[in-house]
């Protein structure tokens, strides 16, 4: 797993306190919410200077999510 994949993924457990979390589970299936949304952004944007698309993490994967990240964070055209 990439490190930014790790990290996310570790946050998203911590938050949503689910030890089994991966990149293919959808946010809102794993009982995330705004709030939740709203403190792992934070938690991101403190990290990576980057927001996560909220509408990606809850209409898609985690992985989707993360991979958008990725390509702003890298300059990419996103979405």
């Amino acid at each position: 797993m990439h490190e930014l994949e790790k990290l996310i993924v570790d946050w998203v457990s911590e938050f949503i306190e689910e030890p089994d979390v991966s990149p293919a589970d959808n946010f809102l299936d794993l009982g995330g919410h705004s709030l939740l949304a709203m403190n792992l952004n934070t938690r991101v944007q403190q990290h990576f200077g980057h927001e996560l698309d909220v509408k990606v993490l809850f209409e898609e994967s985690l992985g989707s999510a993360i991979a958008e990240l990725h390509a702003r964070i890298a300059g990419e055209p996103t979405a």
